[in-house]
């Protein structure tokens, strides 16, 4: 219960001031109906939303029966966190070079990898599924361009 009372205020601060943040977004002549603010403004109010959800569940339960160490979930040292930062920094060059969607094939192939999962025809054909889904997303649904690489 702790812990999610703290990230639920935790959330509540950083929406507060990514709110205030999008106040001082300028206003344009060239804006549309939403205008700049429109974006930013819904998500500061989603990730509110979504910190008062949480807070709300951490006084809705009970306090949690103390467990023994055999019963518990093992956590995941930092080291391993500081590994998926590391596979997350290296996709920038790796695109630069590759291009976007080969890259985004090696970084969720890397991730399964890293994961302890073992290599299997699965495995890279999720990892083309991912990279596809996302490809078409991006560069055919929202219209965004993706880095285009040295090679692709």
């Amino acid at each position: 219960m702790r812990k999610d009372l703290v990230a639920s205020m935790g959330l509540l601060v950083i929406a507060a001031v990514y709110y205030a943040a999008t106040l001082t977004i300028q206003q344009s002549t060239l804006e549309d109906e939403i205008g700049p603010t429109g974006l930013p403004i819904v998500l500061a109010a989603l990730l509110a939303i979504i910190a008062v959800v949480i807070g709300a569940r951490a006084f809705m339960t009970a306090p949690a029966v103390p467990v023994s160490d055999s019963d518990k979930d093992p956590e995941a040292p930092w080291p391993r966190a500081v590994g998926i930062l590391l596979i997350g920094w290296l996709y920038l060059p790796v695109a630069s070079i590759v291009g976007y969607p080969l890259a985004l094939v090696t970084m969720l192939v890397a991730v399964a990898l890293y994961e302890g999962m073992k290599p299997s025809v699965r495995m890279f054909v999720v990892a083309i599924g991912g990279a596809a889904f996302f490809w078409l997303l991006f560069e055919v649904v929202l219209g965004v361009r993706q880095p285009e690489g040295i090679l692709f």
